[in-house]
């Protein structure tokens, strides 16, 4: 084990909390510089010659990596971000992975070589067991999408509850017959959102029909083509819960275009409150992230960890609310 990180795990600090202490770092608060001090003595480790083994000084540079610069959240969570991070001295870099591991790879060698002092993760390629190994030697926040590890912050909605409320309220309207788009198996809030669906319904006594439940990529034309794909069968649904905006609005338009009255003769409800679900007709009820509050206080969850300053709660959950709009009524029939 190189001598940085055995301090390191000694102090039961990262890696570049040492660094900072040894580089002086204001960011490191007393207690934890002290902590960090007295492990250099206690190990009989000169501070200069650790110092050498470290890359050079903070960069007062922070790197967004989110696997699309389209991405529907996006640019309210990077304004929650860049508002905090300017407020402090930092620097934002926005990174798009576009959903490739070699990229991302590649752009996390920033953080490796210190061209960044830490990273937000909006949504990422690696695996828990690559994340948390990271996250280990390095300040890493997740945003948004996360998964559950030791060592990372992350931030974001309850994603399962979020869901239940959405399908709660399709059930206080009157339906029984509701549908699913989620979004791809690799993301997290994916899953949880599906256990929220099934949740709801099954609090109701209503059976979950599997071919009512279909995978999406989040884009408008996947709810375009199941909406039309759904509608025309003998026996459709009521309603349809769909994990994002867009896939909603795509619903909304393959009713129409059926002849079908929204909400009349299907009901649609999407996720996120992207300013396209207003701008939809009708507008749609959504499920409201917080996206600016998600982007702030991941900012400043990553400040925390810069300072060395972590908490023992690494996972934070911000409030979401049912944003009812005419894509929902009550069922007359």
């Amino acid at each position: 084990m190189r001598p940085i990180q055995f301090v390191a795990k000694t102090a039961g600090v990262s890696v570049a909390t040492v660094s900072r202490v040894l580089n002086n770092s204001p960011l490191v608060k007393e207690s934890t510089r002290k902590k960090v001090m007295e492990t250099i003595k206690a190990l009989e480790y000169e501070p200069n010659s650790l110092g050498r083994e470290l890359r050079r000084a903070e960069t007062r540079r922070i790197m967004v990596l989110t696997p699309s610069l389209v991405f529907p959240i996006m640019a309210d969570v990077y304004k929650g971000i860049q508002d905090v991070a300017q407020k402090n001295g930092y620097q934002v870099l926005v990174c798009a992975s576009e959903d490739d591991h070699d990229k991302e790879e590649e752009l996390l060698q920033m953080l490796k070589k210190k061209i960044v002092d830490g990273v937000i993760i909006v949504a990422s390629t690696l695996s828990a067991e690559e994340l948390d190994q990271l996250a280990k030697d390095y300040s890493i926040v997740q945003c948004s999408e996360y998964e559950q590890v030791q060592h990372a912050y992350s931030v974001s909605v309850d994603n399962e509850q979020a869901a239940f409320d959405a399908v709660s309220h399709l059930l206080s309207l009157g339906h029984r017959r509701i549908a699913m788009v989620k979004g791809g198996n690799a993301k997290s809030s994916s899953a949880a959102r599906e256990q929220g669906y099934r949740r709801a319904l099954e609090s109701a006594g209503i059976e979950v029909r599997q071919e009512w439940i279909r995978e999406s990529d989040y884009e408008y034309q996947n709810g375009y083509d199941l909406a039309v794909e759904w509608l025309q069968a003998a026996e459709h649904p009521t309603a349809i819960f769909c994990s994002s905006d867009a896939t909603a609005i795509g619903c909304v338009n393959g009713a129409i275009s059926l002849g079908k009255s929204v909400p009349d003769d299907v009901a649609v409800v999407g996720f996120d409150d992207t300013v396209e679900s207003l701008m939809s007709r009708p507008p749609i009820t959504t499920v409201r992230q917080p996206k600016y509050d998600l982007g702030r206080a991941a900012m400043e969850a990553l400040l925390q960890s810069l300072r060395g300053e972590a908490g023992e709660n690494k996972t934070i959950l911000l409030p979401h609310a049912i944003v009812i709009r005419e894509s929902t009524a009550k069922r007359s029939r």
